[in-house]
């Protein structure tokens, strides 16, 4: 919560200055800096730990808490004087735009990165390299000269689940861990958020027990969601926003998983429907795979891993820099307004 506490009153503070009159929802509050505070300073008092703990500790609500604007504004903070407040903001931009600066270069190496690694699995899993044949698909336009494209419905059997009634506490919390959408890592499925109890699979014969190694989609979801994969590493029920895959024919589970994620935003886009266009079961079963022989399936699927594995640790090392600079950009925010940091020498915190 304090992060997005954190963002909120960041982008808050943030607002640009300009002659017209700017409309805000009711989950907002706007704070106006009088004459005797120059607003840049307010805004990084905003962003600073103390106030985060104030708007924090003040919040009332389970589901979604919010601070009362009363309450927003009667929190107390200390005000040097005008040409000091106007001081520190100068250090502070020119400080947070640098850490703004390499916050910035960090993500588009993060995205250069995953799009590397995506093009890689596309090639793993489509064999373009040498002499090609076209397949008529759009998104998938080419595949290697000697692979097949093979039917998923003919591939794998498919499967889905529902949501049991939420206002029967004797449906949840019981020994069957059950998959939700959001559980899905684009990799093996090790931490499942919610479960289900006997009870429930026996009112609800959609709910079904899926097998250890299927491989389940996400049929719809918000943001990045729809389209995401996971392997299953233990049995697990499904939602009805998942769907099941169990291998029944030629096509490697773990090939079959990279091809999907390869071909996210193709898959995605077949996606129908009113408002939020969704996936759906029969949809998957209609898509084409294009497979080699189960040998070389096997081989390319130990590449990706070896690749996945240098991805990841690459992914982890730019994640914990962006970790790291906006920790560096809090805690010279906090230092600097209220005044343990001297901006004048920027000799550091005092004692």
């Amino acid at each position: 919560m304090v992060s997005t506490v954190r963002t909120y009153l960041r982008a808050i503070a943030q607002v640009p200055q300009g002659d017209e009159p700017l409309v805000f929802s009711t989950g907002f509050a706007v704070l106006e800096a009088k004459p005797a505070v120059d607003h840049r300073f307010l805004s990084y008092i905003c962003q600073s730990e103390p106030f985060v703990g104030e708007v924090v500790a003040r919040s009332v609500g389970v589901s979604y808490p919010a601070i009362n604007p009363g309450d927003l504004g009667s929190i107390i903070v200390a005000l040097p004087s005008l040409s000091d407040q106007r001081r520190i903001a100068d250090f502070l931009d020119a400080e947070t735009s640098r850490i703004d600066y390499l916050t910035s270069y960090s993500q588009r190496q993060q995205r250069v990165l995953d799009e590397k690694f995506i093009e890689s699995v596309r090639v793993g899993t489509t064999g373009v390299v040498g002499r090609r044949i076209p397949t008529g698909v759009q998104w998938m336009p080419e595949i290697q000269d000697g692979w097949t494209l093979r039917k998923v419905g003919r591939e794998f059997k498919t499967s889905s689940g529902t949501t049991p009634n939420s206002e029967v506490e004797a449906y949840f919390d019981g020994p069957y861990p059950w998959v939700n959408s959001s559980d899905l890592p684009d990799g093996e499925i090790r931490v499942i958020e919610r479960t289900v109890t006997k009870a429930a699979l026996e009112a609800y014969p959609a709910l079904r027990v899926q097998p250890v190694g299927a491989l389940i989609i996400a049929l719809y979801g918000q943001g990045e969601t729809k389209g995401r994969t996971g392997v299953l590493t233990s049995e697990a029920c499904l939602n009805q926003a998942c769907c099941a895959l169990i291998r029944v024919g030629r096509i490697v589970t773990e090939f079959a998983a990279f091809w999907f994620r390869a071909h996210k935003a193709g898959v995605i886009s077949l996606a129908y429907g009113a408002g939020q266009p969704n996936l759906s079961q029969e949809l998957i079963r209609r898509l084409m795979i294009p497979v080699p022989d189960v040998e070389l399936q096997e081989l390319i699927v130990a590449q990706l891993r070896i690749e996945e594995a240098e991805y990841q640790v690459q992914s982890s090392a730019l994640a914990q820099r962006c970790e790291l600079l906006a920790e560096r950009r809090q805690a010279i925010i906090t230092a600097a307004v209220t005044g343990q940091i001297d901006v004048t020498t920027a000799r550091g915190v005092s004692a």
